[in-house]
């Protein structure tokens, strides 16, 4: 068979034309008006054709050669001359080439047009192959005979390269293909992604059961592992280093594998924003799975799952750095069964494990999940509570609520067969929050405080400092009889009055007071701060404001008291509850009170957080006609933006500022300032605190024109302010 492969586009068909190609080459121009002779044309003709790089061929209609230029002579070993008359069997080429190439002649011209043949092949004088791109033209001489002209061009490096570009890519899918690496490759700017055939095995699809967008195969990934992903991913395409992540993603069947993917930013643009990234995953699920079993043996109790000795000591030490940073305190309960070796040498050692694997499932339950608990060994656990506060005794009371809590349900009965068996605890707390504090001594502490609970009988607990102990015994007693006080209605208000420039009275501020039993009459100071930190803040708040209204209407059935207002502190706490605008107006219905009279005074600690609803809030009661007062002003979060949007009548200037007003120029400046500012946005000022004649002289010159204080009288029950007569 002839060594010859072509792929034939046709140009054009021959035509009358043509025959100046056939005067061109056949009579090499004889006879031509430029002057130059016949042999000096056919030397010019032959040197023109013999410099061409490409083959130039003349054949007749046998495939006999009439014409070629060296290049075609060197590639057979011979000569022009001696190829004239002559086909390509004389030469290198096979019987079989020969015939081929005749007849392709012959075919050529018969079809009468210009074709062009690419990768023809053929065989020079040493055998070597060699590929042509050939321009094959037929014509009809001047004398009526068929004539072929061809132009061939040696392609042969070119098809090598082309060869060994495709040899390569072959060798590279397959390498790509059998590698255990799941390769992908990501054009940036239309968000494509192609991959090899291991990415789908390894994900467990098959090609066509995904689309190539990114978006889509994003789906692949675990949602809480996703913003990690693509955080990595970013920091790559900025320019920070390579890709490299560790995460989860979803096999098509809904199980997990771990994936190690790796890659990088191949092709930037000239801004130097990433264009394409490539890159790859593999499957790392037996190594994490490993890790995680190595970690566990390391850092957790096999028995129960709980972190170990060592890791509890990490935390502990983390904890107490954390604190220090958030300025909370934190306590470590340390936590020992009663009478654990009974049970061991009475039902063997399997009974005890499955008692200390229920004991530590309930300690779980009951706490938070950003609290730590842990098996120290034994029949011993330990527990971290974190972010208890920037009270101490309210971190105390808080350990102490935690404490009663694991007490209470890890003494409830054990099922063990047909019988229940009952395990108390013993547990000391020691609290943390100082720079002194280690984790070796806060250990020592809380073992002890549990030995002290086990010496007053156990199945109790006991705070490592007696002091701390008793105080939080106290703080717990007084947050029972304030409850009890809420619920017998020993809590009373007392009323300062409030007078204006002629010192008449025009009002009062209600102040609450205990009537304790025992104690006598408690002052606000010993039991509000409780009341905020446990909530009581509210109910008691709600009884002050309806003993306000309730004053305020028994000063309505009298003519000398009917204009008198009344104003009553409002907690932050009591102000933000959901339904504290229908509580007002509940009480301003059920009392019959002028809402007019009722004042209520908010601190500016109030306007922290949502103003709008702080502003909506104000502005129904407003409607109601209850007027508002900033209490304290000036000594928390001051700002003009919220004194011209807050419906307010008053400012109160705080008593610490009129106690320094006549030796601190600071505090008389500020004084001042605020009485310039209220006097600006037509704001009633009232003075609070005013002790001597001095300070009433001083506020008066300045504008104020109302005032409270022991200057003017001190609280005392309703019945004993002094009122006008009628």
């Amino acid at each position: 068979m002839p060594k010859t492969s072509q792929s034939t586009r046709r140009i054009r068909r021959g035509s009358s034309k043509d025959k100046s190609v056939s005067e061109a080459a056949g009579t090499a121009g004889a006879g031509t008006s430029t002057g130059i002779s016949e042999r000096q044309a056919n030397n010019l003709l032959r040197t023109v054709l013999d410099e061409s790089p490409d083959f130039i061929v003349l054949k007749d209609h046998e495939g006999n050669f009439l014409l070629c230029n060296r290049p075609v002579a060197d590639f057979y070993g011979t000569t022009p001359d001696e190829m004239v008359g002559k086909h390509d069997g004389h030469f290198s080429a096979t019987p079989e080439q020969a015939e081929f190439f005749r007849q392709n002649v012959l075919a050529i011209m018969a079809r009468g047009e210009t074709e062009i043949v690419f990768e023809e092949s053929t065989d020079d004088r040493t055998g070597q192959t060699h590929y042509f791109k050939s321009i094959k033209k037929p014509f009809v001489d001047e004398s009526g005979l068929p004539r072929i002209l061809v132009i061939a061009q040696d392609i042969s490096d070119i098809r090598r390269a082309q060869q060994m570009v495709e040899e390569s890519e072959r060798r590279l899918r397959y390498v790509l293909n059998v590698t255990g690496e799941g390769l992908w490759d990501w054009n940036l700017q239309t968000d494509e992604v192609q991959h090899n055939a291991r990415w789908f095995e390894l994900l467990g699809y098959e090609p066509g059961d995904l689309s190539s967008s990114y978006a889509d195969l994003d789906l692949c990934l675990l949602d809480e592992d996703r913003a990690a992903v693509h955080a990595a991913i970013q920091r790559c395409a900025q320019g920070l280093g390579p890709y490299r992540h560790e995460h989860r993603m979803r096999r098509k069947d809904g199980t997990t594998l771990w994936a190690l993917d790796r890659g990088d930013v191949v092709e930037r643009d000239s801004q130097g924003r990433a264009l394409r990234m490539v890159g790859s995953f593999s499957d790392v699920t037996e190594r994490k799975l490993a890790e995680a079993a190595t970690e566990r043996l390391a850092f957790f109790d096999p028995l129960t799952g709980l972190p170990n000795r060592r890791l509890f000591g990490d935390r502990l030490r983390h904890a107490l750095q954390g604190g220090l940073r958030s300025g909370q305190y934190g306590a470590l309960l340390f936590i020992d069964l009663d009478n654990f070796k009974d049970l061991n040498d009475s039902r063997g050692h399997a009974a005890g494990d499955a008692l200390l694997v229920r004991v530590a499932a309930r300690l779980q339950a009951s706490l938070r999940e950003v609290d730590t608990v842990a098996r120290m060994g034994g029949d011993e656990f330990v527990v971290i509570l974190e972010n208890l506060g920037g009270d101490v005794l309210g971190a105390a009371a808080q350990a102490e609520t935690v404490a009663v809590k694991l007490l209470a349900q890890t003494r409830e009965p054990y099922d063990f067969d047909d019988t229940h068996v009952v395990s108390t605890p013993s547990i000391g707390i020691a609290l943390f929050g100082s720079a002194e504090d280690t984790a070796d001594e806060l250990l020592k502490r809380a073992d002890m405080a549990m030995y002290q609970a086990k010496a007053a009988g156990r199945n109790t607990l006991r705070f490592f400092d007696p002091g701390l102990q008793e105080a939080v015994l106290a703080r717990a007693a007084l947050e029972a009889s304030l409850r009890a006080a809420l619920e017998r209605g020993e809590l009373c208000i007392h009323l300062q009055p409030l007078v204006d420039a002629t010192s008449r009275l025009v009002g009062a501020e209600a102040l609450v007071r205990w009537n304790h039993p025992v104690r006598g009459l408690v002052a606000p100071i010993h039991f509000i701060p409780l009341a905020e930190q446990t909530g009581l803040i509210v109910p008691l708040g709600h009884q002050v404001l309806e003993a306000a209204c309730r004053q305020l209407v028994v000063w309505a059935a009298r003519p000398s008291t009917a204009d008198l207002s009344l104003s009553v502190n409002v907690s932050a706490r009591q102000f933000h509850q959901p339904d504290f605008v229908e509580q007002v107006g509940d009480l301003l219905d059920r009392t019959g009170v002028n809402p007019h009279r009722l004042k209520l005074e908010l601190t500016e600690s109030v306007l922290l957080g949502d103003v709008e609803a702080v502003v909506h809030k104000m502005t129904q009661l407003r409607a109601r006609g209850v007027r508002f007062s900033i209490d304290d002003f000036g000594t928390g979060y001051s700002s003009l933006s919220y004194l011209k949007r807050l419906p307010i009548d008053e400012l109160k200037i705080d008593r610490s500022f009129v106690h320094d007003v006549m030796t601190d120029p600071n505090d008389a400046i500020i004084v001042r300032t605020i009485l310039v500012l209220a006097e600006s946005l037509s704001l009633k000022v009232v003075a609070e605190g005013v002790e001597t004649p001095e300070q009433h002289r001083f506020l008066l010159d300045n504008g104020c024109r109302l005032f409270q204080g022991y200057l003017f009288g001190k609280p005392v029950p309703p019945h004993e302010l002094a009122l006008p007569a009628d």
